[in-house]
């Protein structure tokens, strides 16, 4: 028997469910719910009814069965940061290698699992009305560095969701590519869609993307730019900084072939860092953030400007 606060009265069941066990997939709840075993007075419940005051709901399985996130050991010491935090959003500083949500190894730290993890050793000290699920939002690559924002309400969740999927946070990013390119600026205009192995593809199957790219210092070999996505497909940037000709000088999917010769000296990652996100004046404050450029890229932008 599981008796839900009140403080979750106003939520539907699954979402008070989700709450309490925020290291459970929604999906995994559903199927609970789909196969009856979440019961109130030994009648199976719907996910969308009221969670009510103070229900008791009976669960017809083994709690064991529903498979947590698995949260790594090794999160604590990630290297993500928590860099702002209201009652709305989590915003996160991430280093290149630690991905947005846990890859199917689950061996790994990821953001998600490093605020869930944080989540569940804060509610010793804290009443029920005060616990959330963080939610993904949006994702970065695993091997971009930079900030990531995650809501920690369902009304933020929507909210944020929104403004992302309408193109009404900006963001900005600073990339090295591979090549001195010449014009100051460069609009990159071409669908991305769904390749092979990992890889997206440009062509007229993909969906509308657009890049916009500032041209911020030329170095000998390399561009220090500043990289604009006015819409968030998978592998956007990448694929746009490859089409002009100048792909990342350092991508292991993208940079196959390119002409400009060896990698920048002290960077062995994917040189793309997610410094700024700015959301819409109708968010109010703090509604901008910035991540400043992680010591092995500085040092490669060191690195390169010593050798011109």
């Amino acid at each position: 028997m599981l008796r839900i606060d009140g403080a979750f009265s106003n939520l539907g069941l699954l979402e008070a469910l989700a709450i309490l066990w925020p290291d459970r997939s929604k999906t995994d709840l559903k199927a609970l719910f789909a196969r009856g075993a979440i019961r109130s007075r030994g009648r199976p419940v719907s996910p969308f009814a009221q969670a009510g005051d103070h229900l008791e709901i009976e669960l017809h399985a083994d709690p064991d069965g529903i498979a947590p996130i698995h949260l790594s050991p090794l999160e604590q010491a990630s290297g993500v940061r928590v860099i702002h935090e209201d009652g709305r959003i989590a915003v996160l500083e991430k280093p290149s290698g630690v991905p947005v949500i846990p890859d199917r190894s689950r061996a790994f730290p990821s953001c998600l699992g490093f605020m869930i993890r944080r989540e569940l050793a804060d509610r010793a000290t804290k009443e029920a009305a005060r616990f959330i699920r963080p939610r993904v939002v949006h994702r970065i690559d695993r091997l971009t560095s930079g900030l990531v924002i995650l809501a920690r309400t369902p009304e933020a969740e929507g909210e944020l969701s929104g403004l992302f999927e309408r193109g009404g946070i900006r963001k900005e990013y600073l990339a090295i590519l591979a090549g001195e390119v010449s014009p100051a600026k460069v609009t990159v205009d071409v669908p991305v869609g769904e390749g092979r192995k990992g890889r997206m593809r440009a062509g007229p199957e993909g969906k509308p993307s657009l890049t916009e790219f500032v041209v911020l210092e030329r170095l000998r070999g390399f561009t220090l730019v500043r990289a604009l996505p006015r819409t968030g497909r998978t592998h956007q940037i990448r694929v746009h900084a490859w089409v002009m000709g100048h792909p990342l000088a350092v991508d292991p999917l993208y940079r196959v072939g390119a002409s400009s010769g060896a990698p920048p000296e002290g960077i062995r990652r994917l040189t793309l860092h997610a410094e700024r996100l700015i959301l819409p004046e109708a968010w109010g404050e703090p509604r901008e953030f910035h991540a400043p450029l992680p010591e092995d890229f500085r040092e490669a932008l060191e690195a390169l400007r010593s050798s011109t």
